[in-house]
């Protein structure tokens, strides 16, 4: 199935975050930590972040449904994999757990290197962590949209992002698997919900303050995974 046959009920979409509106509210959080401004969001929905993004924001989904919901400053129809964009088009590129919907992850890491000027935002649930693997059982079990995600391990997507950008701060959420209370920000990647900064390797680092993530260097992600 196609991946815009799978999103094409935007207004129960965004149903699930009211009705988790602790989960959503912890994630939000971790969102809002990285003071995201002027962004593009890839695989935007409708507009599930974007009270935690200032200025002007450009939504790009390969849903049309999904894009119809959006009050995006522009929206743009397109595939992720194949962005309508030059090189350097934005300063700030975020993502929230579209990676886990996408089979060519390289592709797709490649393609916000290619068009993010400053940094990128990326975040995903691990699939090495209790949230995903509870996901992935619902998936098993014939779930709306688990049942078609890939999800990926934090060792697999910080490998693919050091190929073209720096990892230069991750942030995480969701410890423990608990609905109903809100739970801390950690400046590592011990939570299920997951967010990487990176910048280009074209760019210089915004700050050269560098958090900690599995205890490896941020600079080089998996070298004491």
């Amino acid at each position: 199935m196609r991946t815009e046959d799978i999103f094409n009920d935007p207004k129960n979409y965004k149903k699930w975050y009211e009705l988790h509106n602790k989960l959503y509210e912890n994630e939000r959080k971790v969102v809002r930590s990285f003071n995201l401004k002027d962004c593009l969001d890839l695989g935007s929905g409708p507009d599930i972040f974007h009270e935690e993004i200032r200025g002007k924001i450009v939504s790009l989904d390969i849903s049309l449904l999904m894009l119809k919901e959006s009050k995006s400053d522009e929206k743009v129809l397109a595939d992720a994999l194949h962005l309508p964009f030059r090189d350097d088009s934005f300063k700030c590129i975020f993502s929230s757990v579209t990676v886990c919907f996408i089979e060519d992850v390289k592709g797709f890491i490649k393609e916000i290197a290619r068009v993010a000027k400053e940094r990128a935002v990326i975040c995903f649930i691990a699939r090495d962590s209790p949230w995903g693997e509870y996901y992935e059982k619902l998936g098993k079990s014939g779930h709306k949209y688990y049942s078609y995600a890939h999800f990926i391990s934090r060792r697999e997507l910080y490998v693919i992002i050091n190929d073209f950008m720096k990892i230069s701060r991750i942030t995480s959420t969701l410890k423990d698997m608990n609905e109903t209370e809100t739970d801390e920000t950690y400046n590592d990647d011990s939570g299920s919900f997951i967010c990487v900064e990176a910048i280009p390797k074209k760019s210089e680092p915004l700050s050269s303050s560098l958090n900690r993530h599995s205890g490896a260097d941020p600079a080089d992600p998996i070298s004491k995974l």
